[in-house]
Order: structure tokens, then C-alpha cells, then sequence
């Protein structure tokens, strides 16, 4: 289900060499994207940065900043 993204924090791992998206959705849940790469976290921190509205996809994990994302399911 696509949940509107309220707030997020970004965490590198220096020892493994990863890093993490923490979200809070608009429904007062969470959702994380994790093991990414320093590159794949500098783009996920650029667009959730620079754009709005970001979406998260609560079970396959997709992010989406179109105004309203197109596909069968509800938003919240």
C-alpha cells in the first residue's frame, strides 16, 4: 500500500559499508530501505530531500514522488 512519507533519517554504517533509510509514514507507521551503497543513500537522501510528495510502497518497498502514485491500490 503507498503511504505518504512524513519524516526521514538517513544512517551510514562505517564498519560494514551501508547504509539505511529510516521513514515515518503519514499513518504513524515506519518503513526502512536498507543495505545500501554510499551512492544509492546520497540519491535516496537527494529526492527525498528535494521532492514532494515521496510515497513508500508499505510491502515491496518503492518509492514514487508522483503527485498521486498510478496503480490499484489505496492511498493513505
Amino acid at each position: 500500500m503507498w503511504k505518504k512519507i512524513k519524516s526521514y533519517s538517513l544512517y551510514w554504517d562505517a564498519s560494514d559499508k551501508l547504509g539505511t533509510v529510516y521513514l515515518k509514514l503519514a499513518d504513524e507507521t515506519e518503513g526502512s530501505i536498507k543495505r545500501l551503497s554510499k551512492m544509492e543513500l546520497a540519491a535516496f537522501g537527494d529526492t527525498l530531500r528535494n521532492e514532494d510528495p515521496v510515497w513508500f510502497h508499505s510491502t515491496r518497498g518503492d518509492l514514487s514522488t508522483e503527485k498521486t502514485p498510478s496503480d490499484e491500490e489505496e492511498r493513505t
